[in-house]
């Protein structure tokens, strides 16, 4: 290959040797296209206030080794034996047009309420990688425009630590100071720290009771997935539901986020379309599964739906209630109906006999009388 370019350099010599006007025209020219000042120059943006400056500033934080390891997505992965420590760096980039004040420090790593995972505040106490995460000069770092700093740390594990899965963060963080009585905001980026001790893997996954309540027309499943184990894994969820002549499932959300150990996470899920009458069997299910490892699959307690129509049925009742103390009203008002006509047929018949005999009632002064003149 060096012997190509050396011929091909001998013939442009040659060539140049020829034309040397034309030569010398295209190397002024080569030049002042790569010269910076010959490039021309934007027109100028008037700058915003510093507050709005630093608010929208934009930086970034990548390890230290990005690209030079087979590590992805920027953060920070190690595998220590208790007692062993480790030095490596950050590099924060400001990419803005001002110089820029970056607070770095270590902190812990919690699952968040909703979900997924989180950063401990700064100032809170520290008991993990937060705590053994130390860094090698002035928490405060201040980076020139569009210019980077290189920020050097170390992780020393504690003698002791149990086997397992450890999660922490090296968070950066940019504030913006209030003005005119606004809020302070705060810019964090935070990169995880991925710590595994080696030892024996204990995958464990505890589920609490399922839970269910109405939920607009339907049912709503809670169930919390705990981490018992000391491993760090992400899990997936179903509700299995049995009865009506056929099963099916029901996805638990969130799903796919992590769980470190000692943690947990509440799924939640939602049995629609429930039937007026029937009985249903629901059961979650929960597949834990460690990144590149092992899985779990574990079951929750089954809890028993029977559906009943109560307000029809009440309805129902009520009416025929209705309509037998009708018939019963009906029927006591139609027995002394009937036994009065009963009882006038009997006087009607004794009086019939009276007049056939000659001898009228006394209470009937008229039709005394008028026997008397048939009868003188």
């Amino acid at each position: 290959m060096n012997g190509c370019l050396r011929a091909r350099g001998g013939a442009t010599a040659t060539h140049r040797a020829r034309f040397p006007a034309l030569w010398s025209l295209l190397l002024t020219g080569l030049v002042l296209a790569l010269a910076p000042g010959a490039q021309a120059a934007p027109a100028p943006v008037p700058s915003p206030t510093p507050p709005e400056s630093a608010a929208g500033a934009p930086f970034g934080v990548q390890a230290g080794l990005y690209g030079l390891t087979t590590l992805t997505g920027g953060h920070f992965g190690y595998a220590l034996k208790a007692g062993a420590r480790i030095e490596d760096s950050a590099v924060v980039y400001n990419e803005s047009d001002e110089a820029r004040t970056f607070h770095v420090y270590g902190a812990d790593v919690t699952n968040a309420a909703g979900g997924g995972l989180a950063p401990a505040q700064e100032g809170q106490r520290m008991r993990g990688v937060g705590a053994w995460l130390k860094l090698g000069s002035d928490a405060t770092v201040t980076v020139r425009p569009k210019s980077s700093a290189t920020i050097r740390f170390s992780l020393a594990v504690p003698d002791g630590t149990p086997p397992g899965s450890y999660l922490g963060s090296l968070v950066t963080a940019l504030r913006t100071p209030a003005v005119s009585g606004r809020v302070n905001t705060e810019t964090r980026i935070a990169r995880l720290v991925e710590l595994t001790v080696p030892g024996t893997a204990d995958l464990q996954v505890s589920l609490t009771e399922l839970e269910h309540r109405p939920s607009g027309g339907g049912e709503e499943f809670t169930v919390t997935v705990r981490n018992t184990g000391n491993v760090l894994y992400t899990f997936a969820g179903t509700l299995n539901v049995t009865g009506g002549g056929s099963a099916r499932t029901v996805p638990l959300t969130p799903t796919g986020i992590y769980v470190i150990p000692g943690g947990s996470a509440t799924l939640t899920g939602r049995l629609a379309d429930l039937p007026a009458l029937g009985r249903r069997a629901v059961t979650a299910s929960v597949t834990a599964t460690v990144p590149g490892g092992a899985a779990k699959t574990v079951d929750s307690n089954t809890v028993r739906l029977a559906y009943f129509p109560w307000l029809i049925a009440a309805l129902i009742a009520g009416g025929l209630l209705a309509l037998g103390l009708l018939l019963v009203i009906t029927r006591k008002r139609r027995r002394a109906w009937l036994r009065r006509r009963a009882e006038e047929r009997t006087a009607l018949r004794a009086l019939r006999r009276e007049l056939r005999a000659g001898n009228p009632p006394a209470d009937a002064p008229h039709e005394a009388q008028a026997g008397g003149a048939e009868h003188p």
